[in-house]
């Protein structure tokens, strides 16, 4: 079956070519401003989500941290800090 399609594909008449009312560098240019605003709204979008990001830093106060008595660098366990 797709033999015979493929036959019948080649034995058409040839496609004939739709005539475009942008010439070739119009249609270039139409295709590299689509990117251009894409990559600008990607850019922008993730500048903006940064800039959030980085006001939300300021604002959220650090954790409290339960007073144990132990240092906080005591937590490592390869160099144990030595109390004189």
């Amino acid at each position: 079956m797709h033999q015979k399609i493929i036959i019948a594909l080649l034995l058409s008449e040839p496609r004939k070519q739709i005539d475009h009312p942008f010439s070739e560098p119009v249609i270039i240019a139409i295709i590299l401003a689509v990117i251009a605003v894409t990559d600008g709204t990607i850019l922008l979008i993730s500048y903006c989500i940064g800039r959030l990001r980085k006001s939300n830093l300021s604002v959220v106060e650090p954790l409290s941290t339960h007073d144990t008595g132990v240092p906080l660098s005591s937590v490592e366990t390869e160099h144990p800090e030595r109390s004189d």
